[in-house]
């Protein structure tokens, strides 16, 4: 039987497979992943990850990308609220105020649905990039 399987490798006419480079960047654990997309839904893990885990790249990229992610979306929603707040004082032109405030929950929740993608794509292993956001979190990480 082991000469068979000496016999097998050793065949002409067959070549060694080539190894192949994965389409997309994964991660080096499922530690990493859990982590990773962890992050995405609690702010404070991205935080704490970002400055503890310095030599996982993958652990980093996505925490950085996280961070980005909520800080910028709490910046726009604060200032459209504040905009919201004071144009609906305003008696002639009140309710475009409230349309400032809808637009601020609305980004919330795109907001929302993209860090649960990008959580499912972390938890998978998978390097999912957000337009804008992904570029600038490669800088850090």
């Amino acid at each position: 039987m082991v000469e068979k399987k000496a016999k097998a490798e050793k065949s002409p006419g067959q070549a060694a497979p080539t190894p192949q480079k994965p389409a997309v960047e994964t991660s080096g654990g499922n530690e990493s992943n859990l982590l990773a997309a962890a992050g995405y839904i609690i702010g404070i893990i991205a935080i704490i990850m970002y400055l503890v885990k310095k030599e996982d790249k993958f652990l980093r990229f996505h925490s950085m990308q996280s961070i980005l992610l909520w800080v910028g979306t709490f910046v726009i929603a604060i200032v459209l609220w504040i905009i919201s707040a004071i144009i609906s004082m305003i008696p002639a032109i009140g309710v475009i105020g409230c349309v400032f405030g809808l637009l601020a929950t609305v980004i919330w929740l795109i907001a929302l649905v993209a860090a649960l993608y990008c959580a499912y794509k972390a938890f998978n292993g998978k390097r999912y990039e957000l337009p804008y956001l992904g570029p600038m979190a490669r800088k850090y990480e």
